[in-house]
């Protein structure tokens, strides 16, 4: 009975879903916003989603507005067993150049005006609760012939945020279109599970201080750039336009920009 009532539940308007978050966020500082309301809240206006037909938590208003931003709490490269970069890795093969485009490419200057947009993943095929950063390692260097992790940060199942690929070098995780784009993934996938609360409310964070420090623009998920693959998966798409909503992100492709000399090649996932 509760999950008919569950899928019949109807569900909550953007516009009212803005105005939420406008309101509880200034009670952030004070505390005031508690976990419980929040659960009382999404009881009261639950919905479902495809492939999982179950109530599914929203991300949380609760925003601390800081000047300099607070960074999150990163988990380091070193803590989670990262091996170092493979310069003779055959996707990702030496050092990027004029007649190597799609090698290892490290940016220069300030990265406040390179970076435009964030990038959402999932860790299909690993899941949420197992996955692991160097799980995903292995998988990008083995299997996709990377020289490192494609992603710049991750976020398991409980929250953490996690160190990937150096933040001053080009990610490989969005074929054709890495550059000036930064890659964040999620432990899941999310064809079959949801993200968690803990993650949600982790990436909204991340995002937010990305946002004020390197003054990001946009917010697309990966299906968007790419649009054979169904990442980051259905039950993570609908989160994209409340995020980006709730951080003054614009949503989709529109803040990329082309690199000088852009690469024919976008079978791999370098430029």
């Amino acid at each position: 009975m509760a999950r008919k009532q569950l899928r019949r539940a109807e569900g909550i308007s953007r516009r009212e879903m803005l105005a939420w978050l406008i309101g509880l966020s200034g009670l952030a500082a004070s505390g005031a916003c508690s976990l419980g309301g929040l659960l009382i809240f999404l009881a009261r206006r639950a919905r479902s989603f495809p492939a999982q037909p179950t109530e599914t938590p929203i991300p949380t208003p609760d925003l601390t507005p800081t000047e300099p931003p607070l960074p999150p709490e990163v988990i380091r490269r070193a803590d989670w067993g990262a091996l170092p970069p493979d310069h003779t890795a055959e996707q990702e093969f030496g050092f990027a150049g004029a007649e190597n485009p799609t090698g290892w490419y490290a940016y220069e200057g300030d990265l406040a005006t390179i970076y435009t947009t964030a990038v959402i993943h999932h860790s299909f095929p690993l899941l949420r609760d197992s996955g692991t950063m160097r799980a995903l390692q292995d998988i990008h260097r083995n299997t996709r012939r990377w020289a490192d992790i494609g992603y710049h940060f991750g976020i398991d199942g409980a929250g953490r945020v996690y160190e990937g690929r150096d933040i001053r070098v080009r990610g490989a995780s969005v074929a054709g279109y890495n550059t000036g784009t930064l890659g964040i993934v999620l432990m899941g996938n999310f064809e079959v599970e949801s993200p968690s609360r803990a993650q949600l409310v982790a990436l909204q964070r991340l995002l937010y201080w990305l946002k004020q420090t390197y003054r990001l623009t946009h917010l697309a998920g990966h299906y968007e750039f790419n649009p054979t693959t169904a990442c980051p998966g259905a039950n993570m798409r609908p989160y994209l336009n409340l995020l980006a909503e709730s951080l003054a992100l614009q949503r989709g492709t529109g803040g990329y920009v082309p690199p000088r000399a852009q690469s024919q090649r976008i079978s791999g996932a370098c430029c």
